[in-house]
């Protein structure tokens, strides 16, 4: 018979005790900086390029000597006060070169006007509008970067603007991390795959499909296996190959207390139980499970325990792989409209709906026990009610994690 007698593990425990006792080897792989966007940096990735390799113009203009800007018989008598030269006779190429937006000017040529205070007259004589400074709009030699030094650091992660540096610092691979591989195992006797018709008293394996798509959203590399059924030898076969494979193994399914829940038995055999379930619903009875320093996360088969499930633990472990932080979700004040009592002994989370009627933000539950999956995961907050709560009444501000981005909540005006 089974044991159902083990204690329950608070969601922040869960959490320490995966981060504590996982440990990954990160893998590192050379790829093409423009395949590079999102990645890790391995190691700190060093300028090739000096730039500019001489100095340039910082605008569209003219570079001139600064010398000339001191010959005071060169001054015009009538700018004087204003410290203009008189350039009536100075000679292109001798005097003044035109130059162009990050180009390099001649040696000779220090200080750059812009060619909005330049005029040239129909003769071919230059007149300058205004006072220049020695040395101004010219950007020495160097100043953007280095050859040998430090463009981008280790562990960064590259968005467009790092892809551009390393592309000017004359580098065209970059080492990074190798993406963490999760094994995503599906189970369950009354599943069929996708694009299959369940028969009567069957279901459709659509879990894998989700979990598989949020692990790659979170930067790792997925597999998914197919539908194991819940037969111990079959699951035991398939976690041997999955963590020959994976960093991480998610196995959905099979943990509860129905007949054919074969799940913790198998994971006994193999590794160390650290969590049988936690205090919170949904996902009642999530596990963890140790193979050595390997993490299997046992999400459960209902779709939104498994999604909490994934975002909750699986989240941190990828993160950690790649030496990223985890980034809490944006948390918004909302007046309820309906009443939310506690449904459980323990923790819940409960789906809302959120908009923003008339410049207040309004929220109603979606995730009462006979809601449609389809209100559920179109839901764009989450609400914490704690189990030493009564619940929550219409009409209170409450506190809400969001699904999404703000901006995405829909605004009614009525």
């Amino acid at each position: 018979m089974k044991d159902f007698n083990h204690p329950w593990t608070s969601r922040e425990d869960t959490l320490r005790l995966l981060l504590e006792r996982s440990q990954f080897q990160p893998r590192i792989e050379t790829i093409p900086v423009r395949d590079s966007l999102g990645r890790i940096t391995a190691r700190e990735a060093i300028a090739r390029n000096t730039l500019p390799n001489s100095p340039a113009s910082m605008l569209d203009g003219i570079a001139i000597k600064s010398a000339n800007l001191s010959d005071e018989l060169a001054v015009k008598i009538a700018d004087l006060s204003a410290g203009i030269p008189g350039t009536e006779s100075w000679q292109e190429g001798k005097d003044y070169v035109f130059c162009n937006t990050g180009v390099g000017i001649p040696d000779e040529f220090n200080t750059v006007v812009r060619i909005e205070d330049v005029e040239i007259d129909d003769d071919g004589r230059l007149r300058i509008m205004s006072k220049p400074q020695p040395g101004q709009n010219v950007r020495p030699e160097g100043s953007m970067m280095q050859s040998g030094k430090v463009l981008v650091p280790a562990y960064f992660q590259l968005g467009p603007g790092q892809l551009g540096l390393l592309t000017a610092g004359g580098i065209t691979e970059v080492a990074v991390l190798e993406k963490p591989r999760v094994a995503i195992i599906p189970t369950g006797n009354e599943l069929v795959p996708a694009g299959y018709k369940p028969p009567r008293g069957m279901n459709v394996e659509f879990n894998g499909t989700m979990i598989e798509a949020q692990v790659k959203t979170m930067g790792a590399e997925a597999r998914l296996y197919p539908i194991t059924h819940d037969d111990p030898q079959d699951i035991r076969n398939v976690l041997n190959d999955a963590l020959d494979w994976a960093d991480i193994v998610i196995l959905n399914g099979g943990s509860s207390k129905g007949t054919d829940d074969k799940a913790m038995e198998v994971l006994a055999s193999i590794g160390e139980i650290l969590v049988y379930e936690v205090d919170y619903g949904p996902g009642k009875h999530t596990t963890v499970t140790m193979v050595g320093t390997k993490p299997i996360v046992g999400t459960v088969g209902p779709t939104i325990g498994a999604e909490y499930a994934v975002e909750w633990y699986v989240l941190p472990l990828i993160n950690k792989y790649l030496s990223l932080p985890t980034i809490a979700p944006r948390r918004l004040q909302v007046k309820l409209l309906d009443e939310i009592p506690a449904p459980t002994p323990f923790d819940f989370y409960a789906r809302l709906m959120v908009n923003r009627v008339n410049g207040t933000y309004v929220a109603k539950p979606t995730g009462s026990r006979n809601a449609s999956l389809v209100s559920q995961m179109m839901s764009n907050a989450v609400l914490h009610i704690p189990k030493a709560s009564q619940g929550f009444t219409a009409g209170e501000i409450v506190d809400v994690e969001l699904r999404y981005p703000l901006e995405w909540i829909n605004t009614i005006d009525e």
